[in-house]
């Protein structure tokens, strides 16, 4: 048996090797389609496939709150709420916790180098255990260390210990600086380990136990208990959230929790583009398998009189249509095995293209897993490919075949069936895909088309932060006052101001209360985004002054607290209301020393906050010396390049703060294109997966015609020996491509039409039918793939009646 399939295999590669045309072509196909398979499918598993690095992921979830007077809908956790839940819960295990807001990013110092800043999280001491993971390098949290008086504690995360100490094993009871504070380092995290993607891990800080229940800067997580459902808990968080909402109605009226997998809420948005691009690459290989079955039938149909020589000496149909599938099964996979080294380029490039922040990238690569799968598609797709051919091929008739000219003609006519079918199942998938494509684009389009508030050109943004009391007046605004008059010194520089977290950026929420028009209990209170900025920071943004004013030199630290809301705040709290007539009551619980009531003295338009797809927060945009924040970001609208003025502004930050890190600058329209960075990204990779199934499908109805223009050659050759014009002879074959090219665009804008709607979720003021959408895909694809009729129909029309009638 092993002796007849290894002849089967020497036979093949001999065939192969003497059509080395028509070997290259089948190669070049499946290489590109299961190569571009298998870089995705690289991405599927790193990201949705591959478990979570925690013990038993599926039972972990988050506690999130529910505000019903917020417009996002959903929000974290106050401390005083999460320690209710602690002793309350009875359906899970454990619930830690980890601060949202403190401290976010640390200044570390290393000597000889600039400084620095470092994504930190604060967390629970036992919120390591309760995710099962372990450091590889000493310990976790002790409980002691989260209380007040606890030590100053860090745990390293595997990246920055690798990079930043050599992967020093004996790291653990050495010191780390962190904004000019020293930390002991008691353990390292493994490998992966990046929870709320931070490079550090401190204690919980102890002062959020002082917070009111009305600060939300907690995220809980928790184990559900063994026999223990998710709605079960779901049900048991909310009887824990009504329970409060009746004991401090102050605070928690309107107030409920809900409970999320911590895979929903890590890959949950990932999921839906990643499986579209997998299936995106999946229609890529379907056409290529098309058109290797193709070509496979087209080589078959001479062969058959081979075929039948061998079945007369005694072959049997088994062992023919083995020899057949083996030849198949070779050129897959050595298509496989190019489309594998594809496979390690492009995700090479895929990880070197994707946007920041797409979920669990590093997990990404073509190892063992993604290795068999690549086996797996070959074998499949070779199988696949060659059965058609094989059974057509040893289901001749022996008598006909052996006839000299008979079975080319028979042969050719069933084979041209098949292959007619084939093409227009190839050019209906690929209306499909250039569908989606099409869908995406005009999407893609209409989200960059989106105003989003402000001026793009000649703006820098620089985050800074100031280490120290984060609303200390005394040490805040002298240093940001000097900064700007510095900054505003620059000769490059039309104007500068400075602004709490740039446009595009979310930010803090607060609620308050309009006296008079809205007033509620605290508890009930809607919220809104807070931006303390200084005077002439609208007109260095270029967002536009629609009522009132905006802040100036009457404005002071001692003076009457004024506040500018934006256009959606004014139109939802003061419809047929002068705003500049009323004031803002702010919650007790930011900022004691400062001032309670604000005079609304200005509205200004909408800035989008939370991305370009979503709608405009409500905002109040506060007089910095009132609302004194250590990090803030300068803006700086420059003559030319901003580019060109970042040294200066570095050179002019460090004369005042040598150790402040000034990194991660941007300008505007950087930020902007950042925004739309997923959507362009994966907009981008299924167009490039459309243009090669629309290439794909344009050859498949070119080798479908050929093929034809072949096998009918003597009956061409007679019609033109009898009068047929050469461009009777153009109509018959573009005729044919016409009618194939027809039915496949029919039944593809009705598979188009069923399957976007699966996409809906990705796009933006675009319906997944839009008419005039997929009227374009199917057009584009009816004239390219009506193009590749051409050569064959005039080839046709120009062959020698006379020589064709003699070949037949």
């Amino acid at each position: 048996m092993l002796d007849s399939v290894w002849q089967d295999v020497k036979f093949a590669a001999r065939n192969l090797v003497r059509r080395p045309g028509f070997t290259a072509i089948i190669l070049t196909t499946l290489a590109l389609g299961i190569g571009a398979t298998t870089a995705i499918f690289s991405v599927v598993d790193g990201v949705l496939l591959r478990p979570l690095p925690f013990e038993d992921p599926d039972r972990l979830v988050f506690i999130y709150g529910i505000e019903g007077g917020m417009r996002t809908g959903s929000s974290w956790m106050s401390y005083a709420d999460w320690t209710d839940f602690v002793d309350q819960a009875q359906s899970v295990e454990d619930i830690e916790a980890a601060s949202a807001t403190n401290p976010g990013a640390m200044t570390i110092a290393v000597e000889g180098a600039p400084p620095t800043q470092i994504e930190v999280a604060r967390v629970s001491h036992g919120l390591f255990a309760t995710l099962g993971v372990r450091p590889v390098l000493g310990r976790g949290f002790l409980p002691e260390e989260d209380q007040p008086g606890g030590a100053r504690v860090v745990v390293l995360g595997h990246g920055f210990w690798r990079d930043r100490t050599g992967a020093d094993p004996e790291i653990v009871g050495q010191t780390l600086r962190l904004d000019g504070e020293a930390y002991t380092v008691v353990g390292v995290m493994p490998e992966g380990f990046d929870w709320l993607e931070a490079q550090l891990w401190l204690p919980l800080d102890p002062g959020h136990a002082d917070d009111g229940r009305g600060m939300h800067r907690l995220l809980p997580v928790a184990r559900l208990q063994d026999g223990v459902s998710l709605d079960q808990a779901d049900a048991e968080m909310k009887a824990i959230a009504a329970r409060l909402a009746a004991e401090y109605p102050e605070t928690n009226t309107d107030r409920s929790a809900r409970l999320e997998p911590i895979a929903e809420t890590i890959v949950g948005n990932a999921r839906t583009p990643v499986l579209m691009l997998f299936g995106a690459t999946l229609v890529v290989l379907l056409i290529a398998g098309v058109n290797v079955a193709n070509l496979l039938l087209a080589r078959a149909a001479p062969r058959e009189r081979e075929v039948a020589i061998r079945a007369t000496l005694g072959a049997g149909r088994g062992r023919l249509a083995r020899q057949l599938l083996t030849e198949s099964l070779v050129l897959s996979l050595i298509g496989g095995l190019i489309g594998v080294g594809l496979a390690f380029l492009g995700v090479k490039a895929l990880l070197a293209a994707a946007p920041a922040g797409l979920a669990r990238l590093d997990g990404v690569a073509v190892d063992l897993p993604v290795l068999v799968f690549a086996v797996a598609l070959a074998l499949v797709t070779g199988l696949a490919c060659g059965l058609l051919p094989a059974i057509g091929a040893t289901g001749t008739d022996l008598h006909s075949a052996l006839k000299e000219g008979t079975g080319r003609q028979t042969g050719g006519r069933r084979h041209g069936r098949w292959a007619d079918a084939l093409v227009v199942f190839e050019v209906g998938v690929a209306v499909v895909l250039i569908g989606a494509a099409g869908l995406l684009l005009r999407s893609f389009v209409e989200l960059r088309s989106v105003d989003a508030g402000f001026h793009e050109r000649e703006v820098v943004a620089v985050p800074l932060s100031l280490k120290g009391d984060i609303f200390n007046p005394e040490r805040v605004t002298p240093f940001y006052d000097e900064l700007l008059a510095r900054v505003r010194d620059l000769p490059q520089v039309e104007a500068a101001a400075l602004g709490y977290q740039p446009p595009l950026e979310g930010g803090w929420e607060t609620s308050f209360e309009i006296p008079g028009v809205h007033e509620r209990p605290e508890g009930q209170r809607p919220e809104a985004r807070i931006r303390p900025v200084t005077p002439g920071y609208f007109r260095t943004v270029g967002i536009p002054l629609l009522q009132g004013r905006e802040f100036d030199e009457r404005d002071a630290a001692d003076g009457l607290g004024v506040v500018i809301i934006n256009e959606s705040f004014a139109r939802t709290f003061f419809e047929g209301r002068d705003p500049l007539e009323h004031s803002i009551r702010k919650s007790n619980w930011w900022g004691a020393d400062r001032p309670r009531e604000y005079r609304i003295v200005g509205v200004v338009g909408d800035v989008k906050m939370d991305g370009m797809a979503e709608p405009t927060p409500w905002a109040m945009y506060f007089l910095h010396d009132q609302w004194p924040f250590s990090d803030m970001y300068l803006f700086a609208r420059t003559a030319g390049d901003p580019h060109a003025v970042v040294p200066a502004i570095r050179d002019a930050v460090w004369a005042l703060e040598p150790e402040m890190p000034v990194e991660n600058i941007q300008t505007f329209t950087e930020m902007r294109s950042s925004a739309v960075a997923e959507e362009r990204f994966q907009t981008l990779l299924v167009a490039g997966f459309a243009g090669l199934a629309l290439l794909l499908a344009c050859v498949g109805v070119f080798g479908v015609l050929s093929h034809a223009v072949s096998q009918r050659g003597g009956e061409i050759g007679i019609r033109m020996a009898v009068g047929a014009r050469a461009a009777d002879v153009v109509r018959l074959v573009v005729g044919k491509g016409i009618r194939l090219v027809a039915i496949g665009l029919v039944l593809g804008l009705a598979g188009t039409i069923a399957v976007t709607r699966f996409i809906r979720s990705l796009l933006f003021e675009v319906s997944p039918t839009e008419p005039s959408t997929l009227g374009a895909a199917a057009l584009l694809l009816a004239v390219v793939a009506l193009s590749a009729c051409a050569i064959p129909a005039v080839r046709a029309s120009r062959q020698d009646p006379v020589r064709a009638l003699r070949t037949e």
